[in-house]
């Protein structure tokens, strides 16, 4: 099975991002990988969330470094549960 989860990324200058997560599990064979739309790699988030901690991703517009608390609100929810789920 392929799933994908898309978590959009707001930077407080207004730029839009995501980060675009992959997995596939078909029983025999798996894959994750997550990779950056609209945002570049050189951010410097060193936490515990792991999404970002291994992304790293960072604002294409102005630079700054992003992390878990510039996830869009509406998405909130849905990461804590993720993340609860991971433990």
């Amino acid at each position: 099975m392929k799933v994908g989860i898309i978590t959009h990324v707001n930077c407080p200058c207004g730029h839009r991002g995501s980060i675009v997560e992959r997995i596939y599990d078909d029983g025999q064979s798996h894959w994750y990988r997550a990779t950056l739309e609209g945002l570049s790699d050189t951010g410097h988030y060193q936490g515990a969330d792991r999404l970002f901690a291994d992304n790293t991703p960072a604002c294409e517009a102005c630079g700054r470094s992003l992390s878990p608390e510039d996830v869009d609100s509406s998405e909130f929810m849905t990461r804590q549960i993720r993340k609860h789920a991971e433990v």
